[in-house]
């Protein structure tokens, strides 16, 4: 259904050659050690929080990771329908999958959030961002912003958790407008990469 999706895409962008290994050659992955399912279960975890910043949302979480279709669908039916906050809202454009972690719609028009577990956007979340500018707008969806959501490390808990303090949201839009120029040529590289034997 897809050549390349967002981690897929940063992988190839990091080594064109461990994109293609991935991709043919995945018995040669190593297995996830204990460290690396735990990054895996904190992020998981933060992104449930940050939902709790935009209450109420469609969601269209895929039931496996390995078929986006559903999810696909899915969001285009929430948007249709007139959802304004969508969960793990899926897009496809030009071959390439890209999956957001909360889409708003709100007086401005839509608003992408991607949320992370580190206290500040780092240089690959904007560019993995641009990514999904790309796909999502190439599917017909205008952005009007296009936001880091990451924890706040002032934020000193006291009784319940309180998501407004613990997150900070960041625009990264300029960061990401300038780093859409180069995303098409970045997509036709590596399909051609994967396309070698």
């Amino acid at each position: 259904m897809h050549l390349l999706s967002k981690s897929t895409y940063m992988r190839g962008r990091q080594c064109p050659k461990a994109l293609w290994l991935y991709k043919h050659r995945r018995d040669l992955l190593p297995p996830v050690d204990a460290a690396r399912q735990a990054v895996y279960d904190t992020g998981t975890a933060v992104g449930l929080l940050a939902k709790q910043l935009f209450p109420g949302g469609v969601d269209c979480t895929p039931e496996t990771p390995y078929d986006f279709a559903p999810s696909i669908a899915a969001t285009q039916q929430a948007i249709a329908s007139g959802a304004t906050v969508i969960y793990e809202a899926a897009f496809l454009h030009d071959g390439v999958l890209a999956a957001l972690d909360i889409l708003v719609k709100d007086a401005q028009g839509w608003k992408a959030y991607e949320v992370k577990s580190s206290t500040n956007p780092k240089e690959y979340q904007w560019q993995d961002a641009a990514l999904q500018a790309h796909v999502i707008e190439g599917s017909g969806i205008a952005l009007a912003d296009i936001s880091i959501v990451h924890l706040n490390n002032a934020y000193v808990r006291q009784g319940p958790i309180d998501v407004r303090q613990l997150f900070s949201i960041t625009s990264v839009k300029q960061l990401v407008d300038r780093e859409r120029q180069d995303v098409p040529a970045r997509i036709v590289a590596l399909k051609a990469a994967l396309q070698a034997p």
